[in-house]
């Protein structure tokens, strides 16, 4: 017979082929049961970016809960078969990163495209190297405004020229029930990256703007508005952020 794999101080778990010790009750409530609650467990391997993610952070006011969930209900943010995460005895008084470190999954089961990532941010850094192209004389009137009102934008927030660029180191969503929200301020729509840094972030209203999300979320129409001044770019993503530029390949 083989000896058993040995760790730090010779002690030895289990012999090669049998299964690990199973934690005692003790362990369990003490060790196991703060870190993932039973009620988060069925989400951890069940939850991807291709199901849409609801996260009640605010519970002080239950009839503005129901008018936002109808609201949901109406606009399909997180459809029926969604993720909904409401327990305020697990997310009461957390942030967004204190639940994340509760259901990291959320983030940690998706993956990231890096070829993709870098061949935008490569197209991005090669456009800034060009000359003006010569035949924009001839671009229609309504094209010129177009670019100059993006240019506008650009001049005043220069991150802007990366919008792409983020856009691609997103992974997964969130719509986020938080205060603001409860106020009447719209609810929270996260954009995350493999990090759960926050790539960029908006507040929705029921207008009609992103209904039955799962499928612009799947058709990647999310992509576009981060090349415009739409909603607030992460701190991560600013010059001087974990991920801000200046950014070289």
């Amino acid at each position: 017979m083989n000896p058993p794999q040995t760790v730090a101080n010779d002690f030895y778990p289990y012999w090669p082929g049998d299964s690990p010790p199973i934690p005692t009750e003790a362990q369990i409530d003490e060790i196991l049961r703060p870190i993932r609650p039973e009620a988060l467990r069925t989400y951890a391997c069940n939850t991807c970016a291709e199901k849409g993610l609801w996260l009640r952070l605010c519970y002080t006011d239950e009839e503005a809960h129901n008018s936002l969930w109808a609201d949901n209900e109406d606009a399909e943010w997180v459809t029926y078969d969604g993720v909904v995460l409401d327990d305020e005895s697990i997310f009461g008084g957390l942030d967004l990163q204190g639940a994340l470190e509760i259901l990291p999954e959320r983030v940690t089961n998706e993956a990231l495209d890096i070829e993709r990532r870098d061949n935008e941010l490569r197209e991005i850094l090669a456009a800034q190297r060009e000359s003006p192209d010569p035949s924009a004389e001839n671009y229609s009137d309504e094209l010129k405004e177009e670019l100059a009102r993006r240019k506008t934008e650009r001049d005043e927030n220069p991150l802007l020229r990366y919008g792409l660029y983020h856009a691609e180191c997103v992974v997964t969503h969130i719509y986020v029930e938080d205060e603001v929200v409860i106020n009447g301020g719209g609810v929270l729509h996260v954009f995350l990256d493999d990090r759960g840094n926050v790539v960029r972030q908006w507040r929705v209203q029921n207008d009609g703007s992103e209904d039955n999300y799962d499928g612009a979320w799947f058709e990647r129409l999310w992509k576009d508005n981060f090349s415009y001044a739409f909603g607030e770019i992460g701190p991560a993503y600013h010059e001087g952020g974990s991920r801000g530029p200046s950014y070289t390949l």
